[in-house]
């Protein structure tokens, strides 16, 4: 369920702790943005935006509730930045951020943010990575140390040694959550055939072991040195905080690393696919599954919200068609509608699981899930399907804000694929202004008798039992041999030291 609607009672949490700062924030090299204050009647998450020369984006988010500060570190680089043959490296990357960078030591970042009575970790999808700790609030200093030496002085510290630890780590989370995983090779089988060969979204972000096996520790280094840059990064700070003292020290700590190269944009072009595809594999699995995945739009598209808004009312609980037609019916043991987006292109996508006693192939499956796509046409959207939707995409997003971090990631996130921090009124309008109209519309549009990719999953030495035989076979790019980037093909970025960074603050 997505998390992009919110409503007054949402500006109660977001506002209730907050109190004006009246200090000015007058630094050499930082300049304000903008701020934006909590208003009567008005959602907003109150922050002050400023950006230093290096291009680095700085929000900060004042709460008094607690004396905790929540640091976050989001670089708008995920696997869809990656190069063909390079599979699985904004992942990779993320693991090399923790083992140490010119003035922490080997696995020392864990061990610091521990001791100092805090919480760590990092995620990597498609579009971005981020970095994130929360700690008492009296040692903020510390962790901008510590997130500024990765992001400028940290390829000194990436060895072979490391690398190749590493590597293997990467590798064995792949057989744990994909290949040796019930279902865990459905995601990377439906990007394969809904996308054509290059696209940014036909691999998948942990990587082919293939790509892994191949690729040597320059190449690494030459990814983050194209997109581990302050000028490809938004660092958002939230909580106990005053800001002149912390953009002081932000601008101390960060403004003289040294930007990265300017990122171009990647093609938001929509995938149009010239008849249904049917792909399957055989997992183990008990039970055999069927996913039918639509191609539509993007992120922030118009449509989007008609189709998360259609997802909910389709299979979006208990009282959603799906539902009623496949698990109310004992046909299936589970079902569900869903829109995930993604910055470049989104899937309406739908699956069921047969019930063991109904005796339903997955044809049978597929052709129910046909026949309620064609119910809905006829019944069409009924003024509480959409009022409850809308109503559980509220309380998805409300839920979200209820802590700092939530509003630190909601700012983030804004801020690195929109530009605008406080686009939050923006998102309520998005899905407050959505009609049966709109939703009927996507629909036509985008479901009604337009092609899908059909993946079946079946149970080990049981393929006789997909839903239709496969007729489309993916496009794979198969690079022979190792990599030759050596060292002298990195582009280096010089950084200054204008102070001793050894020393721990």
């Amino acid at each position: 369920m997505k998390k992009w609607m919110i409503s007054a009672v949402a500006l109660a949490i977001t506002a209730c702790s907050q109190s004006p700062n009246t200090d000015d924030v007058n630094i050499a090299g930082v300049k304000f943005v903008e701020k934006v204050s909590a208003q009567p009647g008005k959602t907003t998450i109150p922050y002050k935006k400023f950006q230093l020369a290096n291009g680095l984006t700085v929000i900060l988010h004042e709460d008094k509730s607690d004396p905790l500060v929540h640091v976050d570190v989001t670089y708008h680089v995920g696997s869809a930045r990656e190069d063909l043959g390079m599979s699985g490296f904004a992942h990779f990357f993320e693991h090399m951020m923790f083992q140490g960078s010119e003035n922490v030591g080997d696995d020392e970042h864990f061990k610091i943010v521990t001791e100092a009575g805090g919480t760590m970790n990092g995620t990597t999808n498609s579009d971005r990575t981020n970095y994130y700790q929360t700690v008492p609030v009296n040692q903020l200093e510390k962790m901008l140390w510590l997130e500024s030496d990765r992001m400028g002085y940290l390829l000194d510290a990436v060895t072979q040694e490391k690398f190749e630890v590493q590597r293997e780590t990467v590798k064995n989370e792949r057989g744990q959550r994909v290949d040796n995983a019930p279902y865990g090779r459905l995601g990377e089988t439906k990007a394969r055939a809904l996308y054509p060969k290059g696209h940014p979204y036909s691999w998948p972000v942990i990587g082919y072991m293939a790509d892994l096996n191949r690729v040597n520790v320059n190449d690494l280094k030459a990814f983050f040195l194209k997109w581990y840059g302050p000028n490809n990064a938004t660092l958002t700070i939230g909580g106990d905080i005053n800001a002149a003292e912390t953009m002081a020290l932000v601008n101390k700590y960060f403004g003289e690393i040294t930007p990265s190269m300017t990122p171009t944009p990647l093609d938001k072009t929509l995938i149009n696919l010239p008849r249904d595809r049917y792909v399957s594999f055989e997992d183990n699995v008990n039970l055999p599954l069927v996913y039918l995945s639509f191609p539509t739009a993007h992120a922030r598209h118009e449509d989007e919200a008609p189709l998360d808004l259609l997802a909910q009312i389709l299979g979006g609980g208990k009282t959603s068609l799906l539902y009623k037609n496949l698990v109310k019916s004992r046909i299936a043991v589970q079902t569900s509608a869903s829109h995930p987006c993604q910055e470049l292109a989104c899937t309406f996508d739908l699956y069921a699981l047969p019930h063991p006693a109904s005796g339903k192939s997955l044809g049978d499956i597929e052709k129910i899930i046909r026949k309620t796509i064609t119910e809905f046409e006829t019944r069409g959207v009924m003024d509480d399907d959409l009022a409850k939707a809308k109503a559980q995409m509220e309380a998805s997003f409300i839920f979200g804000l209820q802590s700092v971090q939530g509003k630190v990631a909601q700012l983030a996130a804004y801020e690195t694929f929109t530009g605008d921090a406080n686009y939050i009124e923006k998102d309520i309008a998005r899905y407050n202004n959505v009609s049966k109209v709109d939703v009927m519309r996507v629909f036509n549009r985008y479901i009604k008798n337009k092609p899908s990719v059909i993946v079946s999953v079946v149970p080990n030495g049981k393929g006789d039992m997909v839903a239709k035989a496969d007729n489309f076979e993916p496009q794979v790019t198969k690079l022979s041999g190792q990599s030759t980037t050596s060292e002298a093909d990195l582009k280096m970025r010089d950084n200054p030291n204008t102070f001793d960074r050894s020393k721990k603050p």
